[in-house]
């Protein structure tokens, strides 16, 4: 992580931010407690769900950002010039 770029390590920072915000109100709206007042079984649920609702948003989207970008050829390829020797 020493070799991130600063733009890397806010982004990462900004992201468990926002993922933890997520779980505080996700356990509010579900049980009416703070997270960290909710037992083992109740955490397990809340975690479930962000998990869940953040990976169904990724999944949504990243089809989105990946289809405008130019795909390498794969496997073996004809050279396109002759090696000189």
């Amino acid at each position: 992580m020493p070799d991130d770029k600063f733009d890397t390590n806010l982004l990462k920072v900004i992201a468990a931010e926002l993922y933890f915000s997520l779980g505080l109100q996700a356990a509010r709206e579900m049980y009416g407690k703070s997270y960290f007042s909710l037992g083992l079984g109740e955490k397990g649920c809340v975690d479930q769900a962000v998990l869940t609702a953040v990976s169904g948003n990724y999944n949504a989207i990243t089809p989105d950002f990946l289809k405008n970008q130019p795909t390498p050829p794969i496997g073996f390829q004809p050279p396109t010039e002759k090696p000189k020797a």
